[in-house]
């Protein structure tokens, strides 16, 4: 499988002290409970917040007309929500808002190539 790599800019919240940018993996394309398509990232690492380890971030396109397609290809401003403790999630299974909460706002950009 071809994995696409990314580095995951935190521009929010402000007060974030972790790793930045956040080097991640892209796993699939989720459809939310809304009909969005949500881009399902997992973290090269572990990143901590709110002393809980955090494995696996969703990845939304911030501003309409912005498709999920640019989050995975080229650089996108983005909505993160992370992926609460004891959840995670995969392609085959659907996910709830409770598995989730919004996050921060920042910039996905891709490692393994240039931006188209």
């Amino acid at each position: 499988m071809n994995e696409c790599r990314h580095l995951l800019e935190v521009y929010e919240p402000y007060g974030y002290e972790g790793p930045n940018p956040v080097h991640v993996h892209g796993s699939c394309v989720l459809r939310g409970p809304n009909g969005a398509s949500y881009y399902l990232v997992n973290i090269d690492g572990v990143m901590e917040l709110d002393q809980t380890a955090v494995m696996q971030l969703l990845i939304l396109p911030r501003y309409n007309g912005d498709k999920i397609e640019r989050a995975k290809e080229s650089t996108c401003t983005v909505n993160i929500a992370r992926v609460l403790p004891g959840i995670t999630l995969s392609p085959d299974a659907a996910f709830a808002y409770t598995d989730i909460m919004h996050w921060g706002v920042g910039k996905i950009v891709p490692s393994n190539g240039s931006a188209r």
